[in-house]
């Protein structure tokens, strides 16, 4: 699961009006193991695509660095990188016939149509596949710490009357650049800017309390460092409150203190059980970031790799 493609997703969800925090972190790679290899090289892809996405790994990974972000150096192979990342590709076009009825006025009477005939009309249904099997083995030991299957797939219909057939090598390029950009995130970690929206359900706080929290959420538009310290707040006045322990993980987590953020929801799992969804993926969030800040850490202690590179 990618967390760029949630939040992205979860943004667009979200009402213009409503009240979040923003938070930034470096999330881990996916493939941590493989993460850590020094140098890596692209070895030529199989299959017909497999050249294309090849050369959109190679630039996906030599474009690693900008964000000033320890990564896996990307070499040419005869420089005896410490692991070799390969594999193949199969594309399939499949294109299914059928029939759409429609209807046409066959007779008018005082500019009204009076009579319709039905009429059928030819269409196409056109299923694009494209799988790609990667695998990247290590060199010291011939282990493969990294190996996935990834897999698009795309469906347009059009008829003889309207509609236009789909490009099939435009639908495989953006295929190609997408599983690219994952495999980017599945060997180097990357930072992220996100807004997550607070809980705002004030059921079982006293008034007093209640107020301070409508007062935090409506901070939470200007200022989210106040809001969390009016969330302290309202929680001292109320503790466990299930909106209150929720906000207050995603506070920690915007904070970047993720052993709290990680305390935190999982008490909101018990006190805002309705979040449970939302705590889920708080948790798999600070887990996330909390492994970036620690194999960022580990990678800023290596020698640097020199005079590598295309």
């Amino acid at each position: 699961m990618r967390w760029t493609v949630l939040m992205t997703v979860a943004m667009l969800a979200m009402p213009a009006s409503a009240e979040t925090l923003r938070v930034e972190g470096v999330f881990a790679a996916q493939a941590r193991e493989a993460s850590f290899l020094p140098t890596i090289a692209v070895r030529a892809f199989t299959g017909r695509d497999g050249g294309e996405l090849g050369d959109a790994i190679e630039r996906q990974l030599g474009a690693l660095g900008t964000d000033g972000l320890p990564h896996v150096q990307l070499i040419p192979e005869s420089l005896r990188p410490d692991g070799v990342l390969t594999g193949r590709t199969a594309a399939e076009v499949d294109d299914t016939g059928f029939t759409e009825t429609r209807e046409r006025c066959a007779e008018k009477k005082d500019g009204k149509c009076v009579r319709k005939d039905r009429y059928r009309v030819a269409c196409v249904r056109r299923t694009i596949a494209l799988r790609a099997d990667l695998s990247l083995i290590r060199r010291s030991d011939r282990v493969t710490p990294y190996a996935v299957t990834r897999t698009r797939d795309d469906s347009h219909e059009w008829c003889e009357d309207n509609g236009v057939a789909s490009d099939v090598g435009g639908t495989v390029h953006s295929m190609i650049e997408s599983i690219a950009a994952e495999v980017r995130l599945d060997l180097a970690p990357h930072r992220e800017r996100y807004a997550v929206r607070v809980q705002e359900k004030r059921d079982g706080l006293t008034p007093e309390a209640a107020a301070r929290f409508k007062q935090a959420v409506k901070l939470t538009k200007s200022d989210g460092a106040a809001a969390c310290a009016v969330f302290a707040e309202v929680d001292r006045m109320v503790p466990d409150h299930g909106s209150t322990t929720f906000n207050l993980a995603l506070c920690a987590e915007a904070a970047g203190r993720y052993a709290e953020a990680s305390d935190r929801y999982m008490r909101a799992r018990l006190f805002a059980p309705r979040a449970g969804g939302e705590v889920s993926k708080g948790l798999g969030r600070v887990g996330a970031l909390a492994a970036g800040e620690q194999d960022i850490a580990a990678m800023r202690l290596r020698p640097p790799v020199r005079g590598t590179g295309f």
